[in-house]
């Protein structure tokens, strides 16, 4: 006879069957500590976070990094509001994330101290909310962790209380695998190919769903089948290499994008969602042909033919399709160098961060990872940045939140400890989360930060120069980073206006464990990137 477990006890030998190593939170006195202990017995690791918004992140990392859910423990009330953040993330951007957070003793009354009804807190964000109790607690947990894998993933979040998390269960666990996709409708991929077959200047784009290998393989078959210009989001990145012939730059949905769209007689969006793109009117009169793993998602435009399902077999069937197209090799070549003058950097006497970008590029290791965060460096590390496979830069795209490239450094170190990890961050996303430079230096994780300081929030800056309103809420004084690094246990580095950067940059690269360069940049011409950008 099976012995008892209890429901922390089965959750985590579950977690374990299926593939997690770790977990992220900042733990309550509640479930937490009983489902930490029990990972232990599983050799699932806890790391410690100094904020839940960070751990939810780095959780949500790990999902997109593993294809195996993230699990991030809260305490109850104020751990779960501050989670909010980074389960929204998951939520937007399609990564499988489990959220546990605890909760009162339901037999108990429920004192109005900290408690509130956080499975409504996540409704809006979050695929599934259930509160565990040992009554079937195994098949149930198992059909939500399945879930957060289903397409679309995301986040599933789970109450759970002290009391329950520590009754024995007697339940069986049997694996479930979820459903696989397949492919809508016959007509609807053949009404696709027949598309395909008709076209002349077809475009490519692709999406987040192609970033799993097989997907990955089978987009670059449909890439090299098309023959025209191909274009990737910020979450694809890197799934066709910026080497290939044909790859001419990342789409956002901005005016940039025109000219190329412009002229295509058939633009096919392959693993794309609607939120790797910028909101605005859709300017093209071209058909659009959508493969997506997940159908009936809200285009600004009405597809010619949508089909929905497993991309591995509607691509594949696409690129199986005899073309006659027009393209012409070197035209598409120009386009791309085209793109690139655009989005240059203005001269300026000072350091731009162009010239950070592309030294960072020059002195990282070949297998270096960017983790990219929100705000007007982007615009360089994005275009500039070689990615050549799948996950080579992360990047928040859907809720493009601030505070994103550290927790992403340290969870995809976690991951590949071999792989070194580069954090590209503005000051104002290393304000919001500054705390976890001590996470990094506990964990002695290799990665290297490069703050580009301005003292401003320089998005928000050019988009109200942009509207032509008083520099009012977006400016502050300077923060010394390298000083407060060290006093978190890191080597650091400043590095002014008119200093060198590259004996900096190579020590910080070179050095074990995490390193951070505090860099002065001008912002001048971040208001002409973002015009030539968006128009």
């Amino acid at each position: 006879m099976e012995p008892s477990r209890t429901l922390a006890q089965t959750i985590a030998l579950i977690l374990a069957q299926n593939g997690v190593k770790r977990m992220f939170g900042v733990p309550g006195g509640g479930s937490s500590l009983d489902l930490i202990d029990a990972g232990a017995e599983h050799n699932i690791e806890f790391i410690l976070c100094r904020t839940e918004t960070s751990a939810a992140l780095m959780a949500a990392v790990t999902g997109e990094l593993t294809g195996v859910p993230g699990i991030v423990l809260t305490g109850i009330g104020p751990g779960a509001a501050s989670a909010v953040n980074g389960i929204a993330y998951a939520s937007l951007e399609k990564a499988p994330l489990i959220v546990f957070t605890d909760a009162h003793d339901i037999a108990s009354p429920a004192p109005p101290h900290q408690i509130f009804d956080q499975q409504r807190l996540f409704q809006p964000i979050s695929k599934a909310q259930k509160r565990l109790d040992p009554i079937n607690s195994q098949s149930e947990f198992s059909a939500l962790f399945h879930l957060a894998l289903t397409e679309p993933p995301g986040p599933v979040h789970i109450d759970l209380s002290a009391k329950d998390a520590r009754t024995a269960v007697k339940e069986t666990y049997n694996a479930a695998p979820p459903k696989q996709s397949t492919v809508s409708s016959k007509t609807s991929l053949e009404d696709a190919m027949s598309a395909v077959r008709a076209a002349r200047y077809p475009a490519l784009i692709i999406g987040h769903q192609c970033r799993p290998t097989p997907r990955a393989a089978i987009a670059n078959k449909l890439a090299n089948a098309l023959g025209g210009p191909i274009m990737t989001t910020y979450k694809a990145k890197g799934v066709i290499s910026e080497d290939h012939k044909n790859y001419v730059g990342l789409f956002t949905g901005a005016a940039l994008d025109g000219e190329v769209l412009s002229q295509a007689d058939l633009i096919v969006f392959c693993g794309t969602d609607p939120v790797e793109m910028i909101g605005g009117e859709w300017l093209y009169d071209a058909p659009v042909c959508v493969l997506s793993e997940t159908s009936g998602l809200e285009w600004p435009f009405k597809p010619k033919v949508e089909v929905g399902g497993a991309l591995t077999d509607s691509a594949a069937a696409l690129a199986q399709v005899e073309t006659g197209v027009d393209w012409d090799g070197l035209k598409i070549q120009r386009k791309k160098e085209d793109r690139r003058v655009k989005l240059k950097y203005s001269d300026t006497n000072l350091r731009s961060p162009d010239e950070i970008i592309n030294s960072v590029s020059e002195a990282a290791p070949q297998n270096a990872r960017l983790t990219v965060d929100a705000g007007a460096h982007m615009f360089s590390a994005m275009s500039l940045w070689p990615a050549r496979a799948p996950f080579d830069v992360l990047k928040s795209n859907g809720l493009s939140t601030m505070g994103y490239a550290v927790p992403a450094a340290i969870a995809s170190w976690l991951e590949e400890r071999e792989r070194p990890v580069i954090a590209v961050t503005g000051d104002g996303g290393m304000l919001m989360c500054l705390s976890e430079l001590s996470t990094a230096a506990r964990l002695d994780a290799n990665i290297t930060v490069i703050v580009m300081n301005d003292a401003a929030l320089s998005l928000i800056d050019i988009k109200q120069q942009r509207q032509q309103r008083s520099p009012a809420g977006v400016r502050y004084p300077r923060t010394d980073f390298a000083t407060t690094a060290r006093g978190m246990g890191l080597e650091a580095w400043t590095v002014g206006a008119q200093d060198p950067l590259e004996f900096a940059l190579g020590e910080a690269i070179d050095t074990d464990g995490p390193t951070l360069l505090d860099v002065s940049v001008d912002p001048t011409g971040y208001l002409e990137q973002m015009m030539a950008l968006r128009g």
